[in-house]
């Protein structure tokens, strides 16, 4: 998992996402605001400086516009410049008549080109002209760069508490996303060994969260499965077990009989029921043997193990019985790296499968034996050219003593495959079945199955 795929993590970025674009509207509305404020002010002030230099006569004006001039302690905030009707400077700061301000319009944001003996060049400047009486243009521009910077500074602090709570959320999306990973990488690893059979195992129950909570429900869940699985297996091996040691009696019995002296009748039936007694008592021994097997948790017997060697000798063992039904016995046999394996386990149940598919397989047919490096390890594959098995019974012929309607005289107890899955799931193998048009492939995966999920 990663964490775009945790909630918490995706919750917080949302929430981190929300917070930031509130903040962008925020900023952006502030900003307005105030440089709407701004501009109101700046209003204000010229347009009380309007009214009372309009009202001085021409020459009181140019003096005063001049005594502004010749002030040398100050610090200017608004900026003069009277135009004749022409265009023509007549006195102050502002030395060209703005062409973009409209006189008795609304103010702009315009910096005015001042003239050369001004100290101060303001950045921000609200600027706004008007027609005096005798027709020349009088501009006014106040200097708003200290309540621009005030602005500018705080929605600055905005913005950046935006950031840093952004990239907050984030960082704690992040460590409570990997505190929750963490949690889930374990269940996930648990819930996979509790799905290769091992219900001993239990899912970890701390916190007091959701997944506590999900757990302690799944755990409790999985001791009823367990009891309940406990009693079917305990009353199939005492059933084995108890009916076992009957039929042995009642085989030695039937070997005492000297079938010579019986009728020809007599002894036929005597050697079906000697058969008989013979094939019930090879499902007992594999039920209890898929028992044993599956029992077996310990792995003190796993060693390096070279698959393609392993192959070669069940093909060495089975090339007589092969060649007696008339089958081709094929080995592609291809070098593999070693896996952790138990030898004897993995040669009883390769050998399941090679005596399956040589009793499958066609008159005069073939059998292949194939080994090969998949991407994850070991793969060994085996196919044959019988009857094959419909695609909706493939997972039910690895259940005990089931046995597909088109084999069902072949002879066999429906237990073989059953053997190789137990001997599969203890080494965390993979088999699958497959269509060989015609026939059967048996495919195993030599490697751990947790790679697959």
């Amino acid at each position: 998992m990663s964490f775009w795929r945790s909630t918490i993590f995706r919750l917080l970025t949302m929430y981190a996402l929300v917070f930031a674009a509130s903040v962008v509207g925020l900023v952006g509305f502030n900003y307005w605001n105030s440089a709407r404020y701004t501009a109101q002010q700046a209003d204000f002030n010229i347009n009380w400086q309007f009214e009372y230099f309009s009202a001085l006569p021409r020459n009181v004006l140019i003096d005063e516009v001049n005594a502004h001039l010749r002030a040398e302690m100050r610090r200017p905030i608004n900026y003069y410049g009277l135009f004749s009707r022409d265009g023509k400077h007549i006195a102050g700061d502002i030395a060209v008549l703005p062409a973009d301000v409209k006189p008795g319009g609304a103010g702009e944001w315009f910096r005015p080109e001042l003239s050369q003996d001004v100290r101060q060049h303001p950045t921000f400047m609200w600027t706004r002209a008007m027609v005096l009486p005798d027709g020349d243009t009088f501009i006014v521009a106040r200097n708003v760069d200290e309540m621009t910077q005030l602005r500018n500074y705080v929605l600055g602090g905005l913005a950046w508490s935006g950031v840093v709570a952004l990239l907050g959320g984030i960082g704690l999306g992040i460590l409570f996303s990997a505190a929750q990973l963490r949690r889930l990488n374990e269940i996930r690893h648990l819930s996979y060994l509790i799905a290769q059979g091992d219900l001993k195992t239990r899912l970890p129950l701390r916190g007091r969260d959701e997944l506590a909570w999900l757990s302690q429900i799944i755990n409790r869940m999985l001791d009823e499965i367990a009891r309940l699985m406990g009693e079917v297996k305990s009353a199939c091996d005492g059933i084995a077990h108890d009916l076992r040691t009957p039929l042995i009696h009642i085989r030695s019995l039937l070997a005492r009989i000297d079938a010579e002296r019986l009728q020809q009748e007599d002894s036929q039936n005597l050697q079906q029921a000697k058969g008989a007694a013979d094939e019930v008592l090879r499902r007992f021994a594999a039920i209890l043997r898929i028992s044993e097997i599956e029992n077996l948790r310990r792995r003190g017997a796993f060693s390096d193990t070279a698959m393609h060697v392993l192959c070669r000798e069940v093909g060495e063992l089975y090339a007589p019985v092969a060649a007696d039904k008339g089958v081709n016995l094929e080995l592609d046999l291809q070098d593999t790296q070693p896996v952790r394996a138990d030898s004897a386990l993995m040669f009883e149940a390769l050998a399941n499968i090679v005596d399956n598919a040589i009793k499958f397989a066609q008159e005069n047919g073939k059998v292949v034996i194939a080994t090969g490096q998949a991407k994850h390890g070991p793969r060994i594959t085996i196919c044959d050219d019988g009857p094959g098995i419909p695609a909706n019974e493939r997972s039910a012929v690895l259940q005990r003593f089931y046995r597909s309607e088109s084999t069902r005289e072949r002879p066999g107890s429906g237990l073989g495959l059953s053997i190789v899955q137990a001997v599969m799931h203890l080494h965390e193998f993979r088999l699958t079945l497959s269509d060989a048009n015609p026939g059967t492939c048996v495919t195993l995966d030599c490697c751990p199955g947790h790679v697959f999920i």
